[in-house]
């Protein structure tokens, strides 16, 4: 690109006269459209800082090219008929269509700027160019052979029709004309089920700027895979169950700049005992969703009751781009089609089977009620076996309530926020991953049946449980710091299993706790474990390959260190602070439900072997390196005499001192 600028600019600073005599320039676009300009026309030509883009001033107009878009400019004579290329020009009331196609099996009709063409010729790669502007016009095309449409443009809004309605299964292109501004816009009164309506697979692309304004029901819609490399894109899709790209089967994001503004609700249909329910969301895909490169920013305000971002009956995989989704919805109850009182809530990213994350950056945050970052009903895989996923920047927030759906006491039903649900297995393989959860039932990572965490540098700091299984939860590698302000920070609700990786675990005091697998197997066989709160679980000796101290009387907020009786330092660790207030009961970090100053610790490590161990408090910390309060090379000073108690490991767990109760 930098050589087509500095030949352009040569050209035209040092030889225009010679090039005045041939009358044109031609800019050959990337997206394959061609433009031509009257050399006799051009006052002045520049480019805007950073050579972004090149402007061409023409009397009273000027035209503004994005500069990556261009792929080569040539000088000559004036450009011949171009007998693939129809030029369509919206003049208010009226439109005018221009080709020289000599068949009569191509067809057009024109009522008022309503334009109508149908072709049977077999012709392919047809270019129909859409300009000029209406306020209550459309276009129409049924063609037996592939094309491209080019936004050339163009500002249609149509009353009563869909404004730009691509009929017939066959491929197309859609074009987003380097350099322009097209703006499609239906109305609630509006035929058909999209703005922009296309039956066959359909790419866009262009380095040009498309609005879409959607009234009646969905902004882009296919029957078949929508493909997305390039361009500018806003999509406002206002009605009740609307989506803002829709597709039959599969929606592909490779590039561009997409923003969607789904402001629309759900919609309720009666069925049986009660209602079937459809959404109003920003992307959605009877198939599979694959985003690949880009930037897609969704907002869903809180009027879109249960309104999702990415929402797919298949599969969701993302591998690149930067992806940040925002969901303000609200939540409620209602009768399914049983007559069973369920809940609808909002997703940003909802799969009804898996969710693969392999890189990218990601920013999905909800306010609602019961909202929920990530959803699978099928399994989650964050990085691949083969793919530590460094690139990959996930960042997950909620900090709506919990919603009430049924029943009373112990009983009770209610639908809670969670960054991350997954209703089969949840794979961690790699990755920066944080989250944060602020209410009552807010977790963070969750699965219905087991979480593997195989890599990856992983910070949760939730209300509720930052890691739960139904069923089993494997660590084998990665850094982990889960924290919960209200429960567990680790909780299988079966079997826990740890072979690797560094984890800190911060949870309340009694009754929950740092690890938490009830009395079920505890098997620990390698990766450093700091686990600080109420009375954890006891690993299961019997199968664990490496020794564990639960230590009884840790200190509320001190500086912990743990050497060797030759002084080697086995653990530097800052405590967090649990704080009280008057309702009594276990206590928080940082603030909670009550309060005290004896807390339990379970450390593991392949380190720690037979002998004698001191475990010193009431010292400070300095320097070193500091993950969430585990420290590596940092300094240790100032403990007492009396902050310091030695302890024998003799046995696979050792135990020391009575279990810590709540402050």
């Amino acid at each position: 690109m930098k050589k087509i600028v500095v030949c352009f600019t040569m050209l035209f600073s040092m030889v225009f006269g010679q090039i005045y005599a041939q009358k044109v320039m031609k800019v050959y676009n990337t997206d394959g459209t061609i433009y031509t300009y009257k050399l006799s026309d051009i006052d002045s030509c520049n480019f805007s800082a950073q050579m972004v883009n090149m402007l061409l001033y023409q009397s009273a107009t000027s035209t503004n090219l994005s500069v990556s878009g261009i792929d080569s400019i040539v000088f000559g004579e004036a450009m011949s008929v171009d007998s693939s290329a129809i030029y369509v020009y919206y003049e208010g009331d009226t439109a005018r269509v221009v080709h020289y196609i000599s068949s009569d099996k191509f067809v057009v009709t024109i009522s008022g700027a309503d334009v109508s063409i149908t072709t049977s010729a077999g012709i392919a790669d047809l270019k129909y160019y859409l300009s000029g502007t209406t306020t209550n016009g459309s276009f129409t095309l049924e063609s037996d052979a592939k094309f491209t449409a080019v936004l050339n443009g163009v500002n249609i809004t149509s009353a009563t029709k869909v404004p730009v309605n691509l009929t017939k299964k066959v491929n197309r292109n859609i074009i987003i004309a380097n350099g322009t501004t097209n703006t499609l816009t239906d109305n609630s009164a509006s035929a058909g089920k999209a703005v922009v309506n296309t039956k066959g697979a359909t790419t866009i692309n262009g380095a040009g700027t498309l609005v879409v304004n959607a009234n009646k029901k969905n902004g882009i819609s296919s029957d078949y895979d929508i493909n997305i490399e390039s361009g500018t894109i806003t999509i406002n899709n206002t009605a009740e169950a609307s989506k803002g790209i829709k597709s039959d089967a599969n929606i592909y994001i490779k590039g561009g700049n997409i923003t969607i503004n789904p402001s629309g609700t759900l919609s309720m249909e009666a069925i049986g005992s009660g209602y079937d329910l459809s959404y109003c969301s920003g992307i959605t895909a009877d198939g599979n969703i694959e985003v690949s490169g880009g930037i897609l920013t969704i907002t869903i305000p809180s009027s879109n009751a249960a309104g999702r971002g990415l929402s797919a009956d298949g599969h969701i995989t993302i591998t690149e781009g930067t992806i940040a989704i925002t969901s303000n919805a609200t939540a409620g109850t209602y009768l399914d089609t049983t007559g069973t009182t369920d809940s609808y809530k909002s997703s940003c990213i909802k799969a009804d089977s898996n969710i693969v994350l392999l890189g990218g950056t990601l920013t999905l945050k909800t306010t609602g009620t019961a909202g929920k970052c990530i959803n699978a009903d099928g399994a989650i895989y964050i990085g691949t076996s083969t793919n530590s996923a460094d690139n990959l920047n996930l960042n997950m927030s909620t900090t709506g309530a919990k919603l009430y759906v049924s029943g009373s006491g112990q009983n009770a039903d209610y639908s809670n926020p969670k960054a991350l649900k997954a209703q089969s297995n949840l794979y961690v393989y790699g990755g920066t991953i944080n989250v944060s959860t602020t209410q009552d039932g807010g977790e963070g990572l969750e699965s219905k049946d087991t979480v593997f965490i195989l890599g990856g540098t992983i910070v949760l700091n939730t209300y509720d449980d930052a890691i739960n299984a139904t069923n089993h939860i494997q660590i084998d590698g990665g850094k982990l710091y889960a924290y919960s302000s209200g429960n567990d920070a680790i909780d299988a609700n079966g079997t826990m299993t740890i072979t690797g990786g560094l984890i800190v675990a911060a949870g309340q005091t009694a009754p929950e706790c740092s690890f938490d697998c009830d009395n079920n197997t505890f098997k620990i066989t390698g990766g450093i474990l700091v686990g600080i709160g109420g009375s954890p679980s006891t690993p299961t000796a019997n199968v664990c390959t490496q020794r564990s101290l639960i230590y009884n009387g840790i200190t509320n907020g001190t500086a912990l260190q743990i050497v060797t009786s030759s002084s080697v330092e086995l653990l530097t660790f800052q405590v967090p602070t649990y704080t009280a207030n008057g309702n009594g009961g276990s206590g928080r970090p940082g603030g909670g439900h009550g309060g005290g100053s004896q807390l339990t610790l379970l450390f593991s490590s392949p380190n720690l072997t037979t002998g004698t161990i001191t475990v010193k408090q009431g010292g400070s910390i300095s320097g070193g390196t500091n993950f969430n309060g585990y420290y590596t090379g940092a300094t240790y000073t100032g403990r007492s005499s009396t902050s310091s108690t030695n302890v024998t490991i003799s046995s696979m767990v050792t135990t020391y001192g009575s279990g810590g109760g709540p402050f």
